[in-house]
Order: structure tokens, then sequence, then C-alpha cells
């Protein structure tokens, strides 16, 4: 991820509590289309590789909430996990 990021932390600021597609559309729009694709298939779903956590839980859903947590900022964490060769 850092050749479209490059960086391992980001800050996004927004004045009400958003969808995990939400943020990952305003991350894209801050990083480009290269950060969409990685993150995203071509019918907008996660990719099979993508593991999105909102605070300590997984969620596969893109329309789950990230609710803000008592100190006024949620944590949202987004693996994209190395394709791995082998059986």
């Amino acid at each position: 991820m850092r050749d479209v990021v490059d960086t391992s932390r980001i800050a996004i600021e927004t004045s009400q509590d958003i969808s995990v597609r939400e943020l990952l559309d305003l991350a894209a729009k801050r990083f480009g289309e290269a950060l969409r694709e990685r993150l995203l298939s071509g019918s907008g779903e996660l990719q099979a590789n993508v593991r999105v956590f909102v605070g300590e839980h997984e969620t596969a859903s893109l329309e789950a909430p990230i609710i803000d947590g008592q100190n006024g900022s949620a944590e949202v964490k987004v693996f994209v996990l190395s394709a791995t060769a082998g059986g």
C-alpha cells in the first residue's frame, strides 16, 4: 500500500458519523483512484484480500457505520493482505 499512500497512518476528519464505504471514498479522493482499485473490486465490493476493522471488530460490510468513540474519534484499520503462493 505504501506505493499508493506513502504512509502507514492517515487521519480523515468528518463532521458526522459515516459508513466504511464513505470513509474509503474520502480516502480515494485524497490519494487517488489507485487506492480505490487496491481496496475495491470492479463491482464496488471489498477486494478478497482486504480486511477492515472498526475499533476492534472486523466488518465485511461497506455500509457498516463508523461511530465516534468516547474521545470523539473512531479508529478504522484497513489491512491489505499479500497474496501467497503454495498449497
